[in-house]
C-alpha cells in the first residue's frame, strides 16, 4: 500500500458528514406522530382529567421536547447557532419561538416550513382522534366499558 492510497481513503471519511441530519429530524417527526397516538389512547381510557394544570403540562411536555431537539438538530444541520433570546421563546412559548427561528434560519421559505408544520399538527390531531376512537370502539365491543349513546 503506497502513501496516496491511505490518503483518498482518509479524504473519504472526512468528506462524509458523521450525522445523518435529515433522518434525526424524520425520526422526531415520527416520535411526535407516535405520542399522538399514545396520547389519544389515554385520552380514548379516559385517563387525562383536564382541570389540572400539572398534569395537562407534564402530558404535553414531551411535544415541546421533541420540538425543541428538531429545532437544535436543524441548527447544527445548518450551522447555525440559537441564540438566547430565541432559545428561551423555544422553551416558554414554543409556538412563537419556532417561526422566529425558521425565519432566521430561512427567511422567506419559512413559510414553506411552517405550512408543512401545519400540515403535521393536522396529522398529529387526528392520529390522537383516530387512536382515541379506535380505543373507546375496542373497549366496548370487548365489554370493558359500555358508552351511553
Amino acid at each position: 500500500m503506497n502513501d496516496n492510497e491511505e490518503l483518498n481513503s482518509v479524504e473519504d471519511i472526512v468528506g462524509k458528514p458523521t450525522v445523518d441530519y435529515a433522518a434525526t429530524k424524520r425520526r422526531v417527526v415520527m416520535l411526535l406522530l407516535a405520542y399522538s397516538a399514545i396520547l389519544g389512547i389515554t385520552l380514548g381510557f379516559g385517563l387525562l382529567p383536564g382541570k389540572d394544570k400539572l398534569i395537562d403540562f407534564v402530558v404535553f411536555l414531551p411535544f415541546t421536547l421533541l420540538g425543541i431537539f428538531w429545532c437544535s438538530t436543524d441548527a447544527a444541520e445548518r450551522d447555525h447557532r440559537i441564540g438566547r433570546p430565541t432559545g428561551c421563546l423555544l422553551i416558554l412559548l414554543f409556538c412563537v419561538g419556532l417561526p422566529i427561528y425558521l425565519f432566521q434560519t430561512r427567511g422567506v421559505v419559512a413559510i414553506r416550513t411552517l405550512s408543512l408544520t401545519m400540515v403535521l399538527v393536522v396529522a398529529m390531531f387526528a392520529c390522537l382522534i383516530v387512536t382515541s376512537l379506535a380505543t373507546l370502539y375496542f373497549g366496548e365491543v370487548t365489554g370493558l366499558w359500555k358508552i351511553d349513546y
